[in-house]
């Protein structure tokens, strides 16, 4: 099958055919009856494509995901094409079934859209596939969101959920700070 894809359309080409004939599922089926993709699988592929020209150590994991330093950090994509997430946020940071283990970053409001799962400890600066615009912290110490590692940052308390987190939309620098409890400690 041929799929005239502009843009990224080498990396985001071979990606989808990949996508389409390796996971198992949907797109799977509509590969094996002949049937195009749907936009939310070439909306995803496009992301995955999009992610991978910005940060190209990332590892792909069918069908949605990359992962970036052995799973420290997992981007897992949900374009609006493929409509609401429906969540369940209160065990979204925890589909790996360890408790208190990540901080997610949401690039909708109210904790829709594409979800980047932090779970290392310490400051990194996010592999991140746009603005954040809903954080959920999961484990029971704070997160601070930053704009480069030597400021304070805004601070997220533990086991928190924010759905509106705009404020801090553009900022590409986390540390997730294990001796800290409260926000108000620093």
């Amino acid at each position: 099958m041929r799929i005239d894809i502009k843009g990224s359309g080498a990396a985001c080409a071979v990606l989808l055919s990949g996508f389409l004939t390796a996971t198992p599922g949907p797109a799977t089926a509509r590969a094996a009856e002949g049937r195009p993709p749907s936009h939310c699988e070439i909306d995803t592929a496009r992301a995955v494509a999009a992610q991978l020209e910005r940060a190209p150590n990332g590892r792909f994991v069918p069908p949605n995901a990359l992962s970036y330093d052995d799973g420290a950090e997992v981007i897992t994509f949900r374009p609006s094409s493929c409509g609401a997430a429906r969540r369940n946020m209160e065990r979204d940071c925890d589909e790996d079934g360890i408790l208190d283990n990540a901080v997610c970053l949401y690039d909708r409001r109210a904790f829709e859209g594409s979800r980047q799962a932090i779970k290392a400890t310490g400051t990194r600066k996010l592999n991140g596939t746009g603005i954040i615009m809903s954080i959920k912290n999961d484990r029971s110490f704070v997160f601070f969101v930053k704009r480069d590692p030597g400021e304070r940052g805004t601070c997220f308390a533990p086991g928190e959920g924010y759905g509106d987190a705009s404020h801090v939309g553009e900022q590409r620098w986390v540390n997730a700070h294990p001796t800290q409890r409260e926000c108000h400690a620093l």
